[in-house]
C-alpha cells in the first residue's frame, strides 16, 4: 500500500492533529487512551495541531478557544497550534516542517487544499457510513431517519467532500440519544476504529475500498432556521429535538424553545399546541398527529423556565393554547 508509508525501523508514528469542536476532542482524548494502553503495537508522538481561530461567543462577546486547542494544550503545552483564517501557503510550510507521519483530521471545518493533502498521508473521521451522508450534518441527519446502527468512516483523504477510500468502519446501536450524547458515543467509537486503522498501516495489512459514488448522499450544514417546527407530527418534532439539541433546538413561530422534550405519543389526534394535561413537572402538548411531553421551555430573550412554571406566568390553563 504505496501511499502509506510508514518508517518502519520505529514503532513511533509522529501525527498532526487537524480538528476543531468538542467531537474532534473527544476524539482525539480517546484515540490517546487507546495508544497509552497499547504500547506494544505502535506510540504515537503528536507534533502539532491545526484548528479553526478563537472566535466571539455568546451574549458577552468572548472569545472562545475551540475545544481541541484547550485540550492539546493541557496535555502537550510546547507543540506548535495552527489557526489560520485559511490554509496558504505559509500554513502548509510549517507544517511541512514538522516532518508528520501522518495527518489525522476530525471535523476540522475547513475544506483542505491539494497542496496540504500532499504534505502527509491524511486519514479523516467522519461520522457516518460513507459514501452516505456526506457533508457538514451526517450525525443530525442520521438521528431524524432513526436507523437501527449509527456508524462512523475513517477514509483516506483525497481532494473532495468525504470521497476518498474506505479504511475502516465503526458501529453504535441507535438507543434514542440526543445530538450531544450520541456524538460523544460516535466520536469514541471513532478513536477506536482509527486506533486499528493506524495499527494495520503501520503493517501494511489494510486494503483500502473505494467509494462507490452512485450509492452517495450529502447533508449540508445546518442553520437556526431548521430548528422551526409546526405541531402536526409529535413524532417527527420529538426527532428533530433529539437532532437538533443544544442548537438550534427546536421552537415555534413566536419563539418559544422546546427545551426538554421528555417524550411522545405517535397516536391520537388534537389541535395544534392544545395543552392536553399539566402533570407535576411536566405538560401534554398536542399536535395534529401525537402528543408531546414538555418538561421545560425558553421565551424569546428569557432564561430556560419549566414549562409548568411558564404557563402560570402565562395564565394558561388545560384545554388552552400553548402557542
Amino acid at each position: 500500500y504505496g501511499l502509506y508509508i510508514i518508517r518502519e525501523h520505529t514503532r513511533t508514528m509522529r501525527i498532526l492533529l487537524a480538528g476543531t469542536p468538542a467531537f474532534a476532542k473527544i476524539a482525539f482524548e480517546n484515540l490517546l487512551h487507546c495508544a497509552h494502553t497499547d504500547t506494544e503495537s505502535l506510540t504515537l508522538e503528536i507534533i502539532g495541531l491545526l484548528t479553526q481561530p478563537d472566535r466571539i461567543f455568546g451574549r458577552k462577546k468572548e472569545l472562545k478557544a475551540p475545544e481541541t486547542k484547550e485540550f492539546v494544550r493541557s496535555l502537550f503545552p510546547d507543540i506548535p497550534i495552527f489557526q489560520p483564517q485559511r490554509i496558504d501557503t505559509h500554513t502548509i510550510e510549517s507544517i511541512k516542517a514538522l516532518q508528520p507521519d501522518m495527518i489525522l483530521v476530525v471535523a476540522f471545518g475547513q475544506i483542505l487544499p491539494q497542496a496540504f493533502l500532499d504534505i502527509a498521508p491524511c486519514l479523516n473521521l467522519h461520522a457516518s457510513i460513507l459514501p452516505n451522508l456526506r457533508g457538514a450534518s451526517p450525525i443530525q441527519e442520521m438521528i431524524l431517519a432513526q436507523p437501527k446502527f449509527f456508524g462512523v468512516s475513517v477514509m483516506q483523504m483525497e481532494l473532495g467532500l468525504d470521497c476518498g477510500a474506505i479504511l475502516g468502519v465503526g458501529y453504535v446501536e441507535n438507543c434514542g440519544e440526543n445530538l450531544y450524547t450520541l456524538s460523544t458515543r460516535l466520536a469514541q467509537r471513532g478513536a477506536q476504529v482509527l486506533w486499528g486503522v493506524l495499527k494495520r498501516l503501520r503493517t501494511h495489512s489494510l486494503v483500502p475500498l473505494e467509494q462507490n459514488n452512485a450509492d452517495s448522499s450529502y447533508c449540508t450544514k445546518i442553520t437556526r432556521q431548521d430548528g422551526l417546527i409546526t405541531l402536526k407530527n409529535a413524532q417527527e418534532v420529538y426527532y428533530k429535538y433529539l437532532a437538533y439539541y443544544g442548537w438550534p433546538s427546536v421552537f415555534v413561530e413566536s419563539g418559544l424553545k422546546f427545551t426538554h422534550i421528555v417524550g411522545f405519543e405517535a397516536q391520537g389526534f388534537y389541535k395544534e399546541g392544545e395543552i392536553i394535561k399539566i402533570l407535576a413537572h411536566s405538560a401534554l402538548i398536542g399536535c395534529k398527529q401525537g402528543y408531546l411531553e414538555i418538561a421545560s421551555v425558553q421565551p424569546p430573550n428569557k432564561k430556560e423556565m419549566p414549562i409548568n412554571a411558564y404557563l402560570a406566568g402565562a395564565r394558561l390553563q388545560e384545554g388552552a393554547c400553548l402557542l
